[in-house]
């Protein structure tokens, strides 16, 4: 790989979170060994029964049940109907990196509130904060058209939230 690569462009790709694979895109302006940009998530809205996200949390068996008892216990109101796992995010973030020889890294910061918790009815119960950010970590190919990668989320005790990570890939665009 050439000194000469630039990452500036556009780039199409996903990220992949419990199975589940979410499109993305990026516009990046790079400058020297950092650059900036934006990014929007095709798809910022998640919605998962409880079994579904305590399997893909990794708790143990039956948390799913001894969630939905508690929700019910302390929400009189949602009694009835099924409760569901819930994330919201904001569409577009702007992105900060920098790279050195084929490793790129980069914190996506959401541009607005995020959402995490549970959905009953029409009510959120759960986390809500701006600013919401997530890190990426990948390889650049040889041919500097490819960047595959792990992204990671901090884990959170304040507002009891636990660390997330998974795969992304980003192809760049429209670039021979």
């Amino acid at each position: 790989m050439s000194p000469a690569v630039d990452l500036t462009g556009r780039w199409v790709g996903h990220y992949r979170q419990h199975e589940h694979e979410r499109p993305i895109s990026a516009e990046l302006l790079q400058q020297g060994q950092r650059f900036s940009g934006t990014m929007c998530d095709g798809q910022p809205q998640s919605e998962f029964t409880l079994f579904e996200m305590a399997q893909q949390a990794g708790l143990p068996p039956g948390a799913d049940e001894l969630i939905e008892a508690k929700l019910r216990e302390d929400l009189p109101d949602a009694r009835k109907g099924p409760i569901r796992y819930a994330a919201h995010l904001p569409a577009n973030s702007i992105l900060d990196g920098h790279w050195k020889g084929r490793v790129v890294y980069f914190r996506k910061t959401y541009q607005g509130s995020s959402f995490s918790g549970y959905k009953l009815g029409d009510k959120l119960v759960g986390v809500q904060r701006k600013g919401h950010a997530v890190h990426y970590e990948g390889e650049l190919s040889p041919d500097g058209r490819l960047i595959e990668g792990r992204w990671w989320i901090d884990a959170d005790a304040a507002s009891g939230t636990y660390r997330a990570d998974g795969t992304f890939v980003l192809r760049r665009e429209g670039r021979d």
